[in-house]
Parts: C-alpha cells; sequence; structure tokens
C-alpha cells in the first residue's frame, strides 16, 4: 500500500502527523537562538605577560619563548601566534573548530603553570583569556561626565560598571580605552637624593618597611573574640611624605630625620597615560564589550542593552553612558530583511499557483506545504542545535520554491485524472500514486545534493552545514506532505462538478497552445538532433570559458555601515604627536557627519598600548537614510587623508564577523630563521610586491626603527668600584622604567604605589648618566664613572608564528583585482625569496584557500551521489544519464547570469550553484518517469518521449517559475548584509531561467537517443532467436 493510499483511507491520522510537525515545529522555532552565522569560530585562547620596561628582544627570549614551549604540547592546536612588545607579550591559540572552549582554557592554564616558575621574576603572573584579548568588541561603550576628571572617570567604571558588564552571560571581559588607573605617584628629585646621599634602595627598603599589612590575630576576652586590625598601609600622600629614609641626625643641618617628602614629590595620579578615548570628539572613558569566543553577539548585545537601562538611573548627575557601535545592528537589521524577502517569496509563489490552478481553493493545497515545512526544518535545528542565521533563513527562502513542488506535481497529476471523468476520491488515489515515485525521485535527488554542501571542509563547510541540512530537511518534509496530506485535501477540498472559471479556461488555453508548439518543435528536434546539441555544446563551451575568467573571491564585499580609519604615526611618536594627526582626521569626518551620513566617531588614540597607532571607527547612517554606499564614502575620503602628511592613514570597510573580516585587504605572514633575515626578506618581497599591479600599499608590519639608547657597562671597572650589575639595573629600573612598591588603601580599593624619576629628570640621555649609585663601601658613584651609552634604533616588536619569527605583512588590493589574484601576487613574489623562507596566510586569504578545494569535491561529490540514486531509483545506469546531462545547463545560466550582472564567484554564488544540480535534475525526472512509463503501457519510444515531455510542460513550468520567483526577492534585495542575499538569488534566478528553456527542449532528444542505443542491439538479435 502506497503512502497516499494510506492516508486516504484514514485522512484523520495523516492531518495529524502534519498537524503534530506544526505544533512542535513552532515552541522549536520560539526557542532557536538568533546569530549572524552558524557558530563557526575557531576556538581562541590568549596569553598575556607583563614584564615592566623590558626591551621587546628581552621579552621574546625570557618570557615568549618559555611560554610557547609549554603550549606547544597543547593538543588541538591550528594555529599560534606570539607577538612580544616593549614591557608586554601576548601569545593567541587558535584551536579546531570542534574543540570545546573551556576545555582548551583549562588545557592551557595547566601547560602555563607548569611554567611559572621559569619566568623572570619582575614579570606578572600570566593571564589566559577564552578569547582574543585584542579582537573586536561586541558593543562598544562611551562614558563621560562634565564634572569628573579622567581619573575620576576611571575609577567610577573599574568600581561600578565594568564587572558589571564582564559577568554578562557570553562575555569574556571588558576591555577599558583611555582609562587613567588610579595610583600614588612618588616622583624622584634626583639632585636632591645625590644631595643628600641616598639611592634607590634606601627608598624601596624604606617604603617596604613602613607601609606594609599584616594579620594581627585576635583578642580574646571572657565572652567574646575580637578581631584585631592593625591600620599600618597609607592611606594618604601626607603619610607617604612622612616616612623617615634616614635618621642619623646629621641628615639636615636641623638635625631632624630625613623624609621621602624632602627628596620626592608626592601625588595621586594615573598609572600611564596610554590611551586617549574620544566620542564625536568629546574626551570620555571607552569600554568594549569582548565576547568569548564562540558567544552569541545578539544575546550579548541585548544583556548589555538591558544592563545599561538597569545602570543608568544610578549614574551621578551629568554622567552619560551610551553605546557607541553595536555589531549585532547589522546582524538585527539584516535578519529583519531577510524575513521581509521571505514573506515577499511567500506571496510570489502564491500568485504563480493561483495563476496556473485558477482556484483560490486548490491553491491552498501547495501553500500549506510552505509553514508545515519550514516548522518541520525548525524541529530539525533545534534538536542538532542550529540557530536562525542568516544561512539557515536563506535555506527557508529557498526552500520555499522547492517544498511547493512537489504538491504541485501531485495536484496537478490529480486534476489531469479528475479531467478523465474520475471521481475525486479516484482521482486522487490514482493521480498521487502515479507521480509518488517521481516524488520520491526528486526529493532523495535534491537531499543528495544539499547534504554534501554540509561536508565541506574548513571553517566555510561548518558555515553551510546548517544551510544544506535544513534545505535537505525542509524538501523531506515537503514530500511528507506531498504524499500524505495533499491527496486528502485534494479529496476534499476539490469541486464536485468540473465547472472551469475565466481564469482557468484562459490558462488552461494559453497553456494549450504553448504545449501544441512545444509538441511540433520537439518532433522537429527529436528527428534532426544535431542542431540543438550543437548550439547546447557551444554553450556549455562558452559558460566554461567565461566561469574560469570570472573574479574570484571569499564573500562579496558588505556594506556594515561601518568604515574603519587606521592612523599611523612615525615610529617613536609620542601620545600628543599621535593625537594631533588623528585630530585632523576627526575635523575631515565632520562635513559627513553634519550632512547626516555619518552618525557617530569613535576615537582611540593609543591602541592596544602602541602609542603612534590610533583607530577610528565611523558609523553610518542606517542604510534606508543615505543614498551613499560604504564604499563610495571611502573614495571620496582617501584623497582626503592623502593629503595628511604626519601619519600614514589607511581606510578600510569594516569586514564581516564570521570570515576573515578587513574586505579588500590580505594577511600573511613571512617566516625565517632570525629576525634580520625575517625583515630582509620582507622588505625584498615588498619591494616586487610595490611594482605589481594586482596590490596596492603593500605594508611590512615591521622595521627595526624605534628609536632606542644602548647603554654599555665596563664590567671590569664598576667590579673596582664595588657596584654589581643587579644594583645598576635595579636603580635604572626604578628610575626610569617605573617600579611597584606595594600599595596603598583609598576608599576600600587598592592602588598600586609607583616610584619613578620625575619627568623632568629622565628627558635626554645625560639625565641616566648622572644617575647615582651606593657601592658596597657606602660611597656614591655617577653612572658616568664606567657606563656609556650610545643612540640607535631596535625593533618595537618580535612575531612568531607557529614559534618561527616571523614578519606580517598586508596588502591592500589593487582595482581590477580579486582576491585569488591578489594571492597569486604573492606566491609568486614568494618564488624568488630565498630556502627557509617560509609563507603563512592569514585572515579571509586562509580561509578562501580551504574553501576552494573544498568547493571542487563538493561539486563531483554531488554530481556523482545524484547519479547513484538516479541509478538506483531506475534501476539503471543509462537512464540517469538523460537527466544528469541537463544539470550542466544550470551551471553554464548561472556563470553567464554572474558575467550578465556583474557578480564574482564567492562562497553563496557557488552554494547556488551547487543547488542549480539538484533542481535542474528535478526538471528531468518528471519527463523522463513519464515517458518510462509511457513506454511500459507499450508506446513506441518517440512518441513516449514526447508525450511524456509535452504531459509533464504544465508541472515543470509552475515548479520551475514557482522556484525562481521564490529567489527573485533574494537576487532583488537591498538593505543591511543584501549583497550575500544577491549574489546567490541571482545565481538560481539567472541559472534556472536560462537553462529552464533548454532543459524541455534538449532532455527529449537525449532521451531518444539513450534508449534508442539499448534498443537497436536488442532488435537485431530477436530475428536470430525467432530462426
Amino acid at each position: 500500500m502506497s503512502l497516499p493510499d494510506l492516508s486516504l483511507r484514514r485522512p484523520v491520522m495523516a492531518t495529524v502527523l502534519n498537524l503534530l510537525i506544526v505544533l512542535i515545529g513552532a515552541v522549536a522555532m520560539s526557542r532557536l537562538p538568533v546569530r549572524e552565522l552558524p557558530q563557526v569560530e575557531a576556538a581562541q585562547v590568549t596569553v598575556r605577560v607583563d614584564y615592566t620596561g623590558a626591551a621587546p628582544d628581552v621579552v621574546d627570549s625570557q618570557v615568549a619563548s618559555v611560554i610557547e614551549g609549554a603550549l606547544a604540547g597543547v593538543s588541538g592546536v591550528t594555529s599560534m601566534a606570539t607577538e612580544s612588545e616593549r614591557g608586554r607579550m601576548r601569545t593567541v591559540l587558535t584551536f579546531d573548530s570542534g574543540r570545546d572552549i573551556d576545555a582548551a582554557a583549562n588545557d592551557v592554564r595547566n601547560a602555563v603553570e607548569r611554567v611559572v616558575g621559569r619566568l623572570p621574576e619582575e614579570a606578572e603572573r600570566p593571564r589566559v583569556d577564552k578569547n582574543d584579548s585584542e579582537g573586536d568588541p561586541v558593543v562598544r561603550l562611551s562614558l563621560s561626565s562634565p564634572n569628573m576628571t579622567p581619573l575620576q572617570l576611571s575609577d567610577y567604571a573599574t568600581r561600578f560598571l565594568v564587572d558589571r558588564f564582564a559577568r554578562l552571560p557570553g562575555v569574556a571581559n571588558t576591555a577599558t580605552f583611555g582609562a587613567r588607573s588610579p595610583s600614588m605617584r612618588i616622583w624622584l628629585d634626583q639632585s636632591r637624593m645625590a644631595a643628600y646621599g641616598i639611592t634607590t634602595g634606601d627608598i624601596i627598603a624604606a617604603l617596604e618597611a613602613n607601609n606594609i599589612e599584616l594579620p594581627a590575630g585576635e583578642i580574646e576576652t571572657g565572652a567574646r573574640q575580637l578581631q584585631v586590625l592593625a591600620q599600618t598601609r597609607f592611606s594618604s600622600p601626607d603619610t607617604f611624605r612622612q616616612v623617615v629614609i634616614r635618621n642619623d641626625g646629621g641628615s639636615s643641618a636641623t638635625g631632624r630625620p630625613l623624609r621621602l617628602g624632602d627628596v620626592a614629590r608626592i601625588e595621586e595620579g594615573p598609572e600611564q597615560r596610554e590611551s586617549i578615548f574620544r566620542a564625536n570628539g568629546v574626551i570620555s572613558l571607552g569600554m568594549g564589550v569582548q565576547p568569548q569566543a564562540q558567544a552569541n553577539t545578539v544575546a550579548i548585545s541585548d544583556a548589555v542593552k538591558a544592563e545599561i537601562e538597569r545602570i543608568r538611573p544610578t549614574l551621578p548627575p551629568g554622567m552619560s553612558l551610551d553605546i557607541t557601535a553595536d555589531e549585532a545592528v547589522f546582524i538585527e537589521s539584516s535578519i529583519a530583511q531577510v524575513v521581509k524577502v521571505f514573506a515577499e517569496a511567500v506571496a510570489l509563489v502564491i500568485a504563480v499557483i493561483f495563476l496556473f490552478l485558477g482556484s483560490m481553493r486548490l491553491s491552498m493545497i501547495p501553500v500549506v506545504t510552505i509553514p508545515i515545512s519550514a516548522l518541520g526544518a525548525g524541529l530539525a535545528m533545534l534538536a542538532l542545535g542550529f540557530s536562525i542565521n542568516i544561512l539557515t533563513l536563506f535555506a527557508l527562502i529557498l526552500a520555499i520554491g522547492l517544498v511547493v513542488d512537489d504538491a504541485i506535481v501531485v495536484l496537478e497529476n490529480i486534476q489531469r485524472h479528475r479531467a478523465m471523468g474520475k471521481s475525486r476520491l479516484e482521482a486522487a488515489r490514482d493521480g498521487a500514486s502515479q507521480v509518488s515515485f517521481a516524488v520520491i525521485a526528486t526529493t532523495a535527488v535534491l537531499i543528495a545534493v544539499f547534504v554534501p554542501v554540509s561536508f565541506m571542509e574548513g571553517e566555510i563547510g561548518k558555515l553551510f552545514a546548517e544551510f544544506g541540512i535544513v534545505l535537505a530537511v525542509a524538501v523531506a518534509v515537503s514530500a511528507l506532505i506531498a504524499l500524505t496530506l495533499s491527496p486528502v485535501l485534494a479529496a476534499k477540498i476539490m469541486p464536485r462538478e468540473e465547472r472551469p472559471n475565466w481564469l482557468t479556461r484562459g490558462v488552461n488555453r494559453v497553456i494549450g497552445g504553448l504545449e501544441r508548439g512545444y509538441g511540433a518543435l520537439l518532433d522537429r528536434l527529436i528527428a534532426r538532433p544535431v542542431p540543438i546539441l550543437a548550439i547546447t555544446a557551444f554553450l556549455m563551451a562558452g559558460a566554461f570559458a567565461v566561469y574560469q575568467h570570472l573574479p574570484r573571491q571569499l564573500t562579496p564585499d558588505e556594506d556594515r555601515g561601518q568604515i574603519r580609519i587606521t592612523v599611523t604615526a612615525p615610529q617613536g611618536s609620542n601620545l600628543a604627536y599621535t593625537d594631533a594627526a588623528t585630530r585632523q582626521v576627526e575635523a575631515l569626518l565632520e562635513p559627513l557627519r553634519e550632512d547626516g551620513i555619518v552618525t557617530n566617531v569613535t576615537t582611540i588614540v593609543g591602541t592596544w598600548g602602541e602609542l603612534r597607532r590610533s583607530l577610528l571607527f565611523v558609523n553610518l547612517a542606517d542604510w534606508k537614510n543615505r543614498d551613499v554606499s560604504v564604499d563610495q564614502v571611502i573614495a571620496e575620503l582617501r584623497p582626503q587623508l592623502s593629503r595628511i602628511t604626519q601619519a600614514e592613514t589607511f581606510v578600510r570597510a569594516a569586514g564581516g564577523l564570521g570570515l576573515g573580516s578587513g574586505q579588500g585587504n590580505i594577511r600573511w605572514m613571512l617566516g625565517g630563521p632570525d629576525m634580520e633575515r625575517a625583515a630582509a626578506w620582507a622588505d625584498d618581497m615588498a619591494a616586487t610586491l610595490e611594482n605589481d599591479p594586482r596590490l596596492a600599499s603593500v605594508e611590512v608590519n615591521y622595521s627595526a626603527n624605534q628609536p632606542g639608547a644602548n647603554l654599555s657597562i665596563d664590567r671590569t671597572r664598576a667590579q673596582d668600584l664595588g657596584l654589581s650589575a643587579e644594583t645598576i639595573a635595579q636603580t635604572l629600573q626604578v628610575l626610569f622604567a617605573s617600579r611597584s612598591v606595594g600599595e596603598y588603601t583609598s576608599d576600600g580599593r587598592q592602588y598600586p604605589v609607583i616610584l619613578q624619576a620625575s619627568p623632568e629628570d629622565r628627558d635626554s640621555v645625560q639625565d641616566m648618566l648622572s644617575v647615582f649609585l651606593r657601592n658596597d663601601r657606602g660611597d656614591l658613584i655617577p653612572l658616568s664613572a664606567f657606563a656609556s651609552i650610545a643612540t640607535g634604533a631596535t625593533a618595537p616588536a618580535v612575531n612568531r608564528y607557529d614559534r618561527l619569527i616571523s614578519v606580517e605583512m598586508e596588502a591592500d588590493i589593487g582595482p581590477g583585482t580579486d582576491l585569488a589574484g591578489a594571492m597569486a601576487a604573492v606566491e609568486d613574489a614568494m618564488a624568488d625569496m630565498p630556502a627557509g623562507a617560509v609563507l603563512a596566510w592569514e585572515g579571509q586569504a586562509k580561509d578562501y584557500l580551504e574553501s576552494s578545494g573544498g568547493i571542487a569535491t563538493v561539486f563531483a561529490m554531488s554530481l556523482l551521489i545524484v547519479f547513484l540514486v538516479l541509478a538506483a531509483q531506475f534501476e539503471s545506469f543509462r537512464t540517469p544519464l538523460t537527466i544528469m546531462l541537463t544539470v550542466p545547463l544550470g551551471l553554464a545560466g548561472a556563470a553567464l547570469t554572474l558575467l550578465i550582472t556583474g557578480g564574482t564567484v564567492n562562497i553563496f554564488s557557488q552554494v547556488g550553484m551547487i543547488l542549480l544540480i539538484g533542481i535542474m535534475a528535478k526538471n528531468g525526472i518528471l519527463i523522463v518517469e513519464f515517458a518510462n512509463q509511457l513506454r511500459e503501457e507499450g508506446k513506441p519510444l518517440v512518441v513516449a518521449a514526447r508525450e511524456g515531455a509535452v504531459t509533464r510542460l504544465r508541472p515543470v513550468m509552475m515548479t520551475t517559475i514557482a522556484t525562481v520567483l521564490g529567489a527573485v526577492p533574494l537576487a532583488i534585495a537591498s538593505g543591511a548584509g543584501a549583497e550575500s542575499r544577491r549574489a546567490i538569488g541571482a545565481v538560481i534566478v539567472g541559472g534556472l531561467s536560462l537553462a529552464f528553456v533548454l532543459t524541455l527542449l534538449i532532455t527529449p532528444v537525449i532521451y531518444v537517443l539513450i534508449e534508442g542505443l539499448r534498443r537497436k542491439p536488442a532488435e537485431e538479435a530477436a530475428p536470430v532467436a525467432a530462426e
């Protein structure tokens, strides 16, 4: 008994089955999380170590190499990038995307813990973060108040705000920008210290002896126990001034003891001034809420907004806390647009069905499949841990056109049987049973195409896993509905007597005319097949040539409504210099802000501890409220920015979150055996690439041009004078690098006490040489007696990539060049490099390499699987060839569409092409399956091929037009994230429209040719047997 048979005997059961899918699916849909893209981010863990004042090569040899050695044994690491700068290092580990982030972080902590003892004593404890610590925040906030100093603002944020945001679910930490952390600054006056015969060692000893807090125990009286708290820790600048450094009575003419206030200026001040943060030109404090790797952006954004609403009433008068940038805005508007497209597609598909069937009652039968299939897919999404994201929504939109197809095929055939004079029930039973094999075959083929998409390699594969599976499930559910609910509804809803209205009559007349014309044309083509085959072959060859020359990239360039401008001042520039250059950039953006194109500008001067770099985030108005794209704004800004001479500026559109962000540029690492050779090779490579038109503005992120001073010590002389290397190093560290000596208490919190020479005592090389040190005999000796200083240049940072010393390089992709061309330019230059040079791609180039190999395999797999599925169903290896030979027509149509629309071959357009394989095969199945049935009834081959094609013209037209119109809203999309929608929509609309006509003409011709080959030997053998 077939499924339609069972359903018609037990209609209530068929209805209940479908209602269950609706109910459970609706519950599932309401529980799905919302994200931009599927969760594919690889787990990233950062290890950070601070080592105040140490030069980059010292940090590299004493800290980075120890940490890297420990991390080398952690399993599942795909890449390890380390940067050692002055006073700090950080290593970012990237894991396989299947690795659980918490387990990865624990493994890293354990590995680091084992080598802590081997790090220098002055280095701080390593910190481990569950993300890239310098990655992009999801939400950027600005805190400003006219009544507070930056110091008070920072203290307020640290006390009341930072931790509240950091504890939200999915948040890794809250980074602050432009912060001024409170500390007790003790500015040492070197000339007074020399006059009194005091060294830094004396001051450190006095502070360590006086500013301490030790447990003082408890007192037990007869009835109670009292906790004793000794208030021995200092809490104000005054108490520090009173610290006695020496009390020998002879230190001054008055005979009073020498106090710290006599040789130093003491004040509460910021720990360091390393960055400035401005929101729309107003100095404020910036906070960046950084997500844990693999966290949900939209959920974090919602949580932050809710937290801000709770915080606002508690803020002091005049203080404002605002969101300056929010990644979720793009995602939410993008998803809203996709939902709009979904509604448009449903409306178009319903209109087509109504037009063809001519009856609103009958149109409802295929339309019912849309919500049931979508909710059925929602049920599978929840079970598999998927989310509502742009790709799963794409899958549902493309499914609209596909899921109604099965129901249309069944309904159209039931109508045909009804027209033969059968009763409603008989027509439903016979009509549905006749096409049930074709429905199952087409569904199996579509699933066979979509599932391999889920097995693509790398991040891209994981991205499209959800897409493929959601489509496959939606199509499978639609087949179930077509064979259970559709016949039941048709038997109940179909009018009792056939009284066609004017619309039905008109449509029937048009289709009747088309069928007659089509039949006459087929007669000629089957009789003389060469011309049509020649035209098809010519088109295929042309399309293949076109495809080879289409531009290639990873994802289409998106207008995300944000621009980033990086300002890089010359090496060694201080904060004030960088700030002056940055203000010029802000001034250029002001006219755009007044015109309403730009809504806000967030500036961070001194990003990630580099005083010479600043970063500007420029948010554009909502997509509805502006008529210029991001690219047009950038093109307008570039010439203006190039006139700023104090610093280099780079301007880029903000890239997508999921796929190697930073569009329009490529990054790579050039590794070598040591820094000198790697740097020299990088410069040679940059010189070669500068003349290559495929790349623009090649940047080498390394140069040994950080102004520096090398202190050379005459060790023999120092030993004769009774000085040890430790005394010398410690004294210099305190005066010039600063040294933290204990803490002080303020308002219940503890802040560091920092010793350093006053700014005027360390603004020249001579100041360093006039430092006095005390030897072991108690004499004071100037540094100049045994040391000399030579000024020169040093490297500002040392980079390692996968433990190899590497130089990071990046370049903008030249006009008219695609990503593949830009990568080829770098690989050509790499061929001239000496042995020992290693190239490692980063960002979108790395993703592109991973995905391009995967797509080809998926194409081959899809074609092969479709062929095998068809062979199994038709019980023949020959029949599927008829269907498979029409598939390349769809791909040819897609290639020509891309050429006409100026599109590129990217992930989205390639997935569109894979879908075409399934959709094209489907039309072929309908025609071939019917022709086979006619031949079983005893009709000759040519008659069966012609009649099969003509009879199936109506359902093939309906299903194709429904699928094309379902994708039209995608192809003409606008608004946030429209570029990826257009890429996938255009391929399907163009590919199917161009291929549809050819399929109708060529399938019967190939069918006759291939099936004819099998008959001839059989016919020749028959007379022999008769004799």
